[in-house]
């Protein structure tokens, strides 16, 4: 197996690739790969890593780089060819195609990595070169994110708990998630929603007081003088108190509109966490009937207008409209059926162990970069 790899992406901060990043950094290195890490600086917000965490991305991002292959993670915006290496591109996207500008990105690449069937398809049907194109499922660690995790103290929750994890973007849908909620549990039921969520980047609201204001108008547009408790988290969690987050729910619910990958809910399932979430784009690569309670769309709806940089990347294209009708009936039926969904929740963690930790990625990843260096040949998609 390969014995020397460089990566770059952004490595501090709470969002996805940079737990992509951090996470296939010290599984290489776990396997016992010479990583050179580079920090892509998007660390508007910075999470409490361990501290050997902390210790072994210092040393990875003080070894010299090589010159094998250049594995780089993140939006193709900040992907560079290097004339004198393997160049790989590892990105995502959560609607229907991509942009022109990524297209021709992905195009100068020699391979772009892709986690889901999903984007295989949107990748190639907007003009990326099939060829270049490998799915490269990611992982989680389920060693950290496990049943037996004790839970994290939420004050103010109170019975039945559902739990979302995310970054507050309408993408995810917590417009449906609050209106479901709302709608379908009577403030006098044994029952709260908690919201683990923020603004990252610039406008990131350590106290949450902006989130806190649009949750409590939404609210008043519906009507709703009184609900169950919906309990706001804005701050970073240490990544030690992550997995005590999960434990300390029932279920994981997201209506979300669409997502290239979507760690949190393979955090959930593999914490024995029931999922609701929407049955459209990648996560379709490891849910199914049996392992979670997947909301159906109703179809197709053009993106709408967000802020500057989103509406570059989403031009033209279209996300999930998630129903919010089924929204509410899982929503209940995990709520009034409480052995259901811990089955369904078990069997979510099993099919996580068996397919879908950050190891069995890296492995993978390894094996691929390892037939790059051994010659020419074309290798077929392994998932």
């Amino acid at each position: 197996m390969i014995s020397a790899l460089d990566l770059k992406g952004p490595v501090y901060d709470p969002g996805g690739y940079a737990e992509v990043t951090r996470s296939l950094a010290l599984a290489f290195h776990r396997l016992g790969v010479k990583v050179h890490l580079q920090r892509h600086p998007w660390d508007f917000v910075r999470t409490n890593l361990p501290e050997n965490w902390q210790k072994a991305l210092a040393e990875m991002l003080a070894t010299p780089p090589g010159a094998g292959p250049f594995l780089q993670i993140g939006v193709p915006d900040d992907f560079r060819k290097d004339p004198l290496r393997f160049s790989i591109g590892l990105t995502m996207l959560e609607t229907d195609r991509i942009c022109a500008d990524w297209v021709r990105k992905c195009n100068e690449m020699d391979e772009i990595w892709v986690p889901s069937t999903f984007n295989w398809h949107t990748f190639t049907a907007s003009g990326v070169d099939p060829a270049k194109i490998k799915v490269m499922p990611l992982g989680v660690d389920a060693a950290r994110f496990r049943p037996e995790a004790a839970p994290l103290p939420i004050p103010g929750k109170r019975g039945f708990t559902f739990l979302a994890n995310f970054e507050w973007n309408l993408r995810k849908g917590y417009d449906l998630l609050l209106l479901a909620f709302a709608q379908e549990f009577d403030p006098r039921e044994e029952v709260c929603l908690v919201l683990k969520t923020l603004q990252n980047g610039p406008s990131f609201d350590p106290d949450g007081s902006s989130i806190r204001h649009e949750i409590e108008q939404f609210l008043h547009r519906l009507g709703k003088k009184a609900t169950a408790p919906i309990i706001l988290i804005p701050q970073v969690l240490a990544a030690g108190q992550m997995p005590s987050l999960y434990t300390a729910a029932d279920c994981y619910v997201l209506p979300t509109r669409g997502e290239g990958w979507n760690l949190t809910i393979l955090e959930a399932m593999a914490s024995a966490l029931p999922v609701i979430t929407t049955r459209w784009s990648a996560p379709l690569d490891y849910l199914t009937p049996a392992n979670s309670f997947l909301i159906p769309s109703t179809g197709l709806e053009p993106v709408p207008a967000i802020d500057r940089w989103r509406d570059k990347i989403y031009a033209g294209s279209c996300w999930a409209k998630p129903s919010l009708a089924a929204t509410r009936r899982l929503m209940r039926l995990v709520f009034t059926n409480p052995a259901l969904a811990r089955e369904r929740g078990r069997r979510a963690r099993a099919d996580v162990l068996s397919r879908f930790t950050w190891e069995a990625a890296a492995t993978r990843m390894l094996r691929k970069l390892e037939e790059i260096g051994c010659g020419p040949r074309q290798l077929e998609n392994e998932y």
